[in-house]
C-alpha cells in the first residue's frame, strides 16, 4: 500500500505516513530523508553518485516511500523545525494553544530594599519624636505623653499665692484673654516663647546689659531638657508664664488633656525654678472657652499681645526692629522667641528695639507689673485667638 501525499505551498506537509515497499521517484531517482538540509537524490540524472544535488522547489506528485530520520518528514530544502509554531497541527488538525509568555519579575536591587527600611525607621522616629526647632501643634486628640509632676507641686502652683498674685490674678474676667494693658501710661512688656532652649542665654545677656525686664512664657518639655537655663532665667529676675507642655494648639484637645498641660507645666515650673506662675499664653495665640476656662480654674491670667515682631519667621533684624517699634503704643505686649529654632536676628534686633522704644519715650515692664500698674480696659481683651504666632 502507498502513501497519497497532499502538498502544502511552501514545502511543509501534514498527515504523511509511513508504508511498506519502495516506490521511484517521478525522475526515477529515491527519495531518501537526511538531517536537515542534507537531501539528495541518487542516480538522478545529470549528477554523480554521492554529490548533492539541488534543493527540491517543488513537492513531488504520487505515492512515495518516505525514510523518517526525526520527528517530522520533510523534503529537501525545508527544515524540519521551520514551521511556525501558530500553524503547526496536531493530527486531529488543531492548532496546539499559544504558549504564554512567562514574566519576567524584576528583583529590587538588595541596596534599594536597604535605603526604603532606613527612611521609614528615620520616619517613625521623627513622628515618635515631634518637635524640632519649631514646635507645632499636634493634630492628633489622644492624650498628650506628659511626665508626671508630683501632686503637692501641682497643688502648690494652684495654692501660692502672695499679695501681688493674688492682685494679678483678679485682673482678669472669665472667658477674655489679655492684650494689651491700659495705656495710661508710656510702658511696653517684652515678651518672649517657647524656651528655654539654646539661644536663651544670649537673650539674658542682652536683657542684662540694657537693663530691661522680660516675661518668658516657658514649654513644660523644654524646662524639663534645660533646668539650668530656666533656674538662669529665674535668677535673673524674669517673669515666666506657661505656655503649655509642649506647644499644641489647646483648642484641638479634651478639656482633661488641657486641664494636663497647662497644670502639669505649672507644676514643672514650681519644681525646677522655685516660683509659681500666675500667666498663661496658649501656643499660636489659639483659645476657646475652654481653653480660657482651664486657665482659670489654674489661677492663671490669660495673656497674648496685641504686638507681633514675626521672628519666628526669621526675618532680618531690621525687620524685627520695624515691627516692633512701629507698632508699639502704650501698653503694648510685644511677641517674640527665645526657643524653637534659630534665634540670632531676634537677638541682633533686641538692643536697637530698647534704644529705638526709648528714644521716643517708653519704659519696660514685665507683663504682671504692667497689667497691676495700668489695668486693661475692655477693648484691651477678648475672647478670640491670635492666628499669626508661633
Amino acid at each position: 500500500m502507498g502513501i497519497t501525499h497532499r502538498g502544502i505551498p511552501g514545502g511543509r506537509h501534514h498527515g504523511l505516513r509511513e508504508a511498506a515497499g519502495s516506490r521511484r521517484g517521478g525522475d526515477g531517482g529515491t527519495l531518501h530523508h537526511h538531517p536537515v538540509g542534507c537531501h539528495e537524490r541518487s542516480g538522478r540524472p545529470g549528477s554523480r553518485a554521492g554529490e548533492l544535488g539541488p534543493p527540491a522547489t517543488a513537492v513531488p506528485r504520487g505515492p512515495v516511500r518516505l525514510v523518517r530520520a526525526g520527528p517530522h518528514v520533510h523534503y529537501s530544502g525545508v527544515p524540519a523545525d521551520s514551521t511556525p509554531s501558530w500553524r503547526r497541527r496536531d493530527p486531529q488538525g488543531r492548532r496546539p494553544p499559544p504558549r504564554r509568555r512567562r514574566r519576567q519579575s524584576r528583583r529590587v536591587p538588595p541596596l534599594v530594599i536597604a535605603i526604603i527600611a532606613i527612611a521609614l525607621v528615620v520616619g517613625i522616629i521623627a513622628l515618635a519624636t515631634r518637635g524640632g526647632d519649631e514646635p507645632t501643634a499636634a493634630q492628633s486628640t489622644t492624650e498628650p505623653v506628659i511626665p508626671r509632676v508630683s501632686e503637692a507641686d501641682i497643688a502648690a502652683a494652684a495654692q501660692q499665692l502672695g499679695p501681688r498674685d493674688q492682685e494679678l490674678v483678679n485682673i482678669g474676667q472669665s472667658g477674655v484673654s489679655i492684650n494689651r494693658a491700659g495705656g495710661g501710661r508710656k510702658y511696653v512688656a517684652l515678651t518672649f516663647d517657647d524656651g528655654p532652649g539654646p539661644d536663651t542665654p544670649a537673650v539674658l545677656a542682652e536683657l542684662g546689659k540694657l537693663g530691661v525686664p522680660a516675661t518668658f512664657f516657658v514649654l513644660g518639655a523644654r524646662v524639663q531638657e534645660n533646668p539650668a537655663v530656666f533656674r538662669q532665667v529665674v535668677a535673673a529676675g524674669h517673669e515666666v508664664g506657661v505656655h503649655t507642655w509642649d506647644h499644641k494648639d489647646m483648642t484641638t484637645l479634651k478639656p482633661a488633656q488641657q486641664k494636663a498641660e497647662i497644670e502639669t507645666t505649672a507644676g514643672k515650673i514650681l519644681s525646677v525654678g522655685g516660683v509659681a506662675s500666675r500667666l498663661f499664653r496658649a501656643p499660636y495665640g489659639s483659645v476657646d472657652l475652654s481653653v480660657l476656662k482651664q486657665a482659670e480654674d489654674a489661677r492663671l491670667l490669660s495673656v497674648l499681645w496685641d504686638v507681633d515682631t514675626v521672628d519666628w519667621m526669621r526675618p532680618t533684624p531690621d525687620q524685627i526692629v520695624h515691627s516692633a517699634v512701629s507698632q508699639a503704643r502704650p501698653g503694648s505686649i510685644i511677641l517674640m522667641h527665645d526657643g524653637g529654632g534659630d534665634r540670632a536676628s531676634t537677638i541682633a534686633a533686641l538692643a536697637r528695639i530698647v534704644k529705638d522704644l526709648r528714644a521716643k519715650g517708653y519704659e519696660f515692664a514685665t507683663v504682671g507689673d504692667l497689667v497691676i500698674s495700668d489695668p486693661p480696659g475692655s477693648d484691651d481683651m477678648s475672647s478670640e485667638s491670635r492666628s499669626t504666632q508661633r
